[in-house]
């Protein structure tokens, strides 16, 4: 319950600060304010203000009440959670400890200290440390074991790389697009897009730069698929891009389209890189995942230096 409690608050401070003081918010779900606008800085910086705010907000609401019967003191998680969602999205799948122990520690010490400021005939000092130790490292342990939830939850089903789908999340939309066709009787397409030459970068440039170029190449691919489609990656330099309702001429126009983009942008970068694209098209519910890729693997391939001949779309 904590954490759906502390997304539906976040979500209202988000609504109500982007609004104020940066950019209006899209017609969209906040609560999928995540990768797209976290991972910048922009997001970084709105995400520390929102819990320092919820951190004032609460010392205070605390403090107003900490000498009555009403214990608030639990209010103290909802930043220390919204710093481990924040942490989870900005360092992706990295266990970085830096974010949730400033925060832990920083809510630790306003606490401690406020229960200090109202105790009528002095607090000891070393009770306070005490306290101010036993809290930050509380609510370190929280925030990192909450953070390491969030991104199983984020990237259960998405590639922390390039951030497209993984395998796994292929075959669920593989399965639920056969069965659409099935009942259709409509085809669906699959494209294999394997890009060579990446090892020469990461070996010459570093690993740095063979990531750029997986993310120039998911950004390629995406750019070419509808809101329907899947493209994910399921190998080091092998993804997939799955065209519901898609008969083999249109898939033959997205292919060509991907080849001409790819060779450009690479060029550009002054990456010695290609792409080969393979494509199959079936209907209904005829083969699995790995049969059908073993039947694109015996293919002949497609480079840009041997595209497919242009095809008119059809509507």
């Amino acid at each position: 319950m904590l954490p759906q409690l502390a997304t539906q608050i976040h979500s209202l401070m988000l609504r109500f600060w982007v609004k104020s003081f940066w950019c209006k918010v899209p017609a969209v779900d906040v609560r999928r304010f995540t990768l797209a606008d976290a991972q910048g800085s922009r997001g970084m910086y709105l995400g520390m203000l929102l819990i320092l705010t919820e951190v004032i907000v609460i010392a205070s609401i605390n403090y107003m009440t900490i000498k009555t019967y009403v214990s608030l003191d639990v209010l103290y998680c909802l930043p220390i959670v919204h710093a481990a969602r924040l942490q989870s999205i900005h360092t992706q799948r990295k266990d970085d400890l830096l974010l949730p122990l400033l925060i832990g520690f920083l809510v630790g010490a306003i606490w401690s200290l406020l229960e200090a400021l109202v105790t009528p005939d002095g607090f000891p000092v070393n009770a306070l440390l005490l306290n101010i130790f036993s809290r930050g490292v509380t609510f370190t342990l929280l925030g990192t074991v909450v953070g390491r939830l969030w991104r199983e939850r984020e990237y259960g089903h998405k590639d922390f790389l390039t951030d497209l789908s993984n395998q796994q999340e292929l075959l669920v939309r593989l399965a639920q697009v056969q069965s659409r066709s099935t009942r259709t009787e409509k085809p669906y397409s699959l494209l294999y897009l394997n890009i060579s030459g990446l090892g020469e970068i990461n070996n010459a440039q570093g690993h740095q730069s063979g990531d750029n170029a997986l993310h120039k190449a998911a950004e390629i691919f995406s750019s070419f698929s509808r809101g329907v489609d899947t493209v994910a990656r399921i190998g080091s330099a092998q993804f997939a891009m799955l065209l519901p309702e898609t008969d083999e001429q249109v898939a033959e126009v997205v292919k060509k389209r991907i080849l001409t983009s790819a060779a450009r942008e690479f060029q550009d970068y002054g990456w010695n890189l290609s792409v080969s694209v393979r494509q199959i098209t079936r209907i209904g519910q005829r083969g699995s995942f790995e049969e059908l890729l073993n039947e694109l693997l015996i293919t002949p391939q497609q480079t840009a230096e041997n595209p497919a001949p242009p095809v008119p779309v059809q509507d």
